[in-house]
Order: C-alpha cells, then structure tokens, then sequence
C-alpha cells in the first residue's frame, strides 16, 4: 500500500471510529480491511503502540 492511500485509509477509519462512534468489526467490513487493522490505526492515533 503506498504512503497516501495508507494516509487515506488511517483517515477514514478515525474518522468513522470518532465522528460516527462506530465499532472497530464495522469499521472494517464497510471499508474491507482487517478488525485487527482497524485497531491498530486506532491505538496508534491515541498513542499507543501495539
């Protein structure tokens, strides 16, 4: 995956996880990613590192 279309996709997955308050298993499904990827930007936004 290139630079920009991780950038994207780190996006859009925080954007639903904080604006639409939706879970990490429908996050990925919509987007067709990995649960455990989804999870893994969202640690990362808040700090944390997996």
């Amino acid at each position: 995956m290139t630079t920009l279309s991780h950038q994207v996709l780190v996006v859009r997955v925080l954007t639903l996880w904080l604006q639409e308050n939706r879970d990490a298993h429908s996050i990925a499904a919509e987007l067709g990613i990995d649960e455990d990827e989804v999870c893994k930007i969202i640690e990362q936004s808040e700090g944390r590192r997996p």
